[in-house]
């Protein structure tokens, strides 16, 4: 295309040319020189399609084929690829039936074997075997014979029996006549027992409260100057007591409580408890029992048991001062600082007069941290013991 632009001019200055030539001549060479202009330009036209068709539309044809060319190669690999598969569904689908055979179906010449074994065996067991009516027919028949050796049996058991208890009604009454002699003399020996029962139980607290023994197990109130004989004797008491109950005949509920205390300064923390727990179940206002309950259990490792009793003694009576301060001690040794410290204010709240309790209160305030309120705890005990003792 080039080409043909750089010469254009020069053919259009050569076709002017003739143009103004062709004025100065005659017709007939004029005719001759545009019928010779006339052939170069088809000529160049010619010459300009063609150079179209080689430069634009042969690269375009080129392209499509190229095209046409890589699409047949890609038709031709799907074919290929279509053919795999299919071959693979089929051999799939033949596998799939092949284990389907396998899987649901059995040849019937194994049927036909099988159905010839087990008629074999069903008439080898008609020789070797009964039949289940039979066998029920049998049974039928040993039933019945066992009822009449039975009721033959029977009758003479009943005979027998009838004879024994002949003789057990005559023993009876024998027996009857002796027992009611013996009545006679139990309820004596029962009258005789019930008043030594009373002596026991009325002297037990006596000798208790003779030994210095508090009818409470606080450390501070306990008794560490027991002698040994003084124990003896309310233990022998206490042992006096215990046979009389396995009589059957019922303590009252303080002498439970008076047991368990000789039991606890005996070491017996078991038998303690054991008692302690009667005295409660027998009278359910009797505090002191609750409270030895509560303190035993927490010394004996039986910390949650201890606060549900003592509790429970406090909904019977809040007021009670000491049911308080038990509980608290046992919050206190637990960790359970918040519910230590409300149990000890109880008791400030009952008896302000206890003002060891702030001293308490003080160092409760200060492991947890609270040392403004530790401090007026601390200072509220130095005041009221000063006072106090000045």
């Amino acid at each position: 295309m080039k080409f043909f632009s750089f010469k254009l001019p020069k053919y259009l200055d050569k076709l002017k040319r003739t143009a103004s030539s062709a004025e100065k001549t005659s017709f007939i060479r004029t005719n001759k020189q545009f019928s010779f202009i006339v052939g170069i330009v088809f000529i160049i036209c010619g010459v300009l399609l063609f150079c179209y068709w080689f430069l634009k539309e042969r690269p375009y044809y080129e392209k499509l084929i190229s095209e046409k060319d890589e699409q047949i190669k890609t038709l031709k690999f799907l074919r290929m690829k279509q053919q795999k598969i299919d071959e693979n569904t089929y051999e799939a689908k033949i596998a799939e039936y092949e284990e389907k055979l396998k899987n649901e179906y059995i040849p019937k010449s194994l049927y036909d074997e099988k159905t010839k074994e087990y008629e074999k065996k069903l008439s080898s067991y008609e020789g070797d075997f009964f039949s289940k009516k039979e066998h029920e027919d049998q049974l039928k028949k040993i039933e019945e014979k066992l009822k009449e050796d039975h009721l033959s049996e029977i009758t003479s058991l009943k005979k027998e029996n009838e004879k024994k208890t002949t003789r057990l009604e005559q023993k009876i009454s024998l027996l009857k006549d002796k027992n009611f002699e013996l009545t006679n003399i139990s309820g004596k020996s029962i009258g005789f027992i019930e008043k030594e029962k009373e002596e026991l139980e009325n002297t037990l607290p006596i000798e208790r409260k003779k030994a210095l023994i508090s009818s409470l197990i606080f450390p501070e109130t306990q008794n560490k100057t027991l002698d040994i004989y003084t124990l003896k004797k309310l233990v022998a008491i206490k042992e006096k007591l215990e046979d009389i109950e396995k009589m059957n005949i019922h303590l009252k509920p303080d002498t439970y409580f008076e047991l368990g205390l000789i039991s606890y300064y005996n070491g017996q923390y078991d038998k303690a408890i054991e008692q302690w727990e009667n005295a409660v179940s027998l009278d359910k206002n009797n505090l002191n029992a609750y409270l030895c309950l509560g303190i035993v259990y927490n010394q004996e490792n039986m910390s949650e048991n201890a606060i549900v009793i003592l509790k429970r003694a406090i909904t019977i009576n809040p007021k009670y001062a000491t049911l308080h301060l038990a509980l608290a001690r046992v919050y206190e040794q637990k960790e359970v600082l918040d519910n230590a410290i409300y149990e000890y204010s109880k008791v400030l709240e009952i008896q302000p007069e206890t003002i060891e309790i702030l001293n308490n209160l003080g160092n409760l305030y200060e492991k947890k941290g609270m040392k403004g309120e530790a401090k007026k705890a601390f200072e509220q005990y130095k005041k009221l013991k000063e006072s106090t003792t000045g």
